[in-house]
């Protein structure tokens, strides 16, 4: 009931200010995608308010969509410890309360909105595209994270691909060319439709990309020629993320010099390849959540930052995989044993991890298997000065509790 009270006014705010949609969803890096565009295009009129407004933290299922359409604002007021926000009475209360302005009274609305679309089950972005238009549709990537839910992987690409085949005809779409199935789904799109690439051609690619201390930079080009990026975060798959923007600048109008100007000032959320760096200590947090593609790519990362330092990940298990749970954990595996200079493992997933990582080569002297709840009485005992730190797994295993461990060792506040 309460699904169908906020589509009900979603729609109708949507119709009455006919605000242009950006919409994004894919298996990893929706939220930094939605961010980045946002810095980039975030504006305001006369008065100082917002014309472009995103869709809050992880308001991206089938309630906190419509409730971030009628209110932009609206972040939720109860969240569990990893973040999930539930709506309350008094939450539908104030939504509602908007709503009704909204459409009674001609008000203040955004002109663009950034939705980031969840999926969770079957079903779910069909859902949205039958009351979204997006302007613009994004497909980040497809991993297997949420294969649990679907009987295959076939199923799980047609889902995803609702998005860009409901972007408006005189739009954009924006694919990744180094994600087999994204790039595989240029046919029937009736929008322009551009790719993205780190690795090989496209109309968006990357070249030259190196990581600092004061973070990523690479050369981006495309038909407008080329610019130099830089970016205060440290992972290189959050290349993918600034080429998107890119893209998405580039329609909207922009010089690619500006979208540069302004990706500088670009911040990531809280636990996404998170840098906290305590003298010649450095602890990576990347527990927002896990699947193999997102562990892959910071491992690649990891070995980038510390080539010159002894570099540790602490891994746990990745959830919501159905079939390819031991394939995503042995590919996890056999990079660890091609990366690293100690591993550490939690949970059932993290064991595989581990057996994997030692069968590929490495050492059985730098594995070492935790229990979070003794995590704290063992890790320092492996832990040296200078290390580079790595703490990684899916949000419901706990990850975030060892970076809190860390954090206390080192008295961060």
């Amino acid at each position: 009931m309460l699904k169908i009270w906020l589509r009900f006014w979603a729609v109708r705010v949507l119709h009455k200010y006919n605000p242009r949609i950006v919409a994004i969803t894919g298996s990893t890096g929706k939220t930094t995608t939605k961010d980045a565009i946002y810095t980039i295009l975030q504006n305001k009129d006369d008065l100082g308010r917002e014309l472009v407004a995103k869709t809050q933290g992880n308001l991206n299922t089938e309630f906190g969509v419509p409730a971030n359409i009628i209110d932009p604002n609206f972040s939720g007021s109860v969240k569990d410890k990893y973040g999930k926000v539930s709506l309350t009475l008094r939450d539908i209360w104030r939504i509602s309360l908007r709503a009704v302005k909204l459409v009674l009274f001609r008000q203040f609305y955004p002109k663009i909105l950034i939705l980031e679309l969840g999926l969770e089950k079957p079903g779910d972005i069909g859902y949205f595209m039958e009351f979204i238009i997006p302007e613009v549709g994004i497909l980040t990537n497809i991993g297997d994270v949420h294969l649990e839910y679907f009987d295959n992987k076939a199923d799980l690409v047609k889902e995803k691909q609702n998005l860009i085949l409901k972007v408006k005809p005189s739009g954009l779409v924006v694919l990744n060319k180094d994600d087999q199935f994204s790039s595989m789904m240029t046919k029937n799109i009736s929008a322009k439709k551009v790719l993205i690439s780190r690795t090989g051609d496209a109309d968006y690619k990357a070249s030259d990309i190196g990581v600092s201390n004061s973070g990523l930079h690479f050369l981006a080009s495309g038909s407008k020629g080329l610019v130099k990026i830089s970016l205060p975060v440290y992972g290189q798959h959050f290349v993918y993320t600034a080429l998107t923007a890119l893209a998405v600048g580039d329609y909207f109008g922009m010089s690619y010099q500006e979208i540069a100007n302004k990706l500088v000032d670009f911040k990531t959320a809280k636990a996404r390849f998170e840098r906290f760096d305590f003298n010649s200590f450095t602890l990576i947090d990347d527990t927002y959540n896990a699947n193999p593609s997102s562990v892959k790519s910071a491992l690649i990362s990891l070995e980038k930052l510390g080539s010159q330092r002894r570099k540790v990940a602490i891994l746990g298990d990745m959830k919501e995989l159905g079939s390819a749970y031991y394939k995503g954990h042995q590919q996890v595996g056999i990079l660890a044993a091609k990366t690293l200079d100690l591993l550490m493992v939690v949970g059932e997933g993290g064991k595989l991890i581990m057996d994997t990582a030692i069968n590929s080569g490495l050492d059985e002297s730098k594995a070492v298997e935790l229990d979070i709840k003794k995590a704290k009485d063992v890790i320092f005992s492996y832990l040296r000065n200078n290390d580079i730190v790595l703490v990684k797994g899916s949000r419901v295993i706990g990850m975030d509790k060892i970076i809190d461990i860390i954090k206390h060792k080192f008295k961060y506040e």
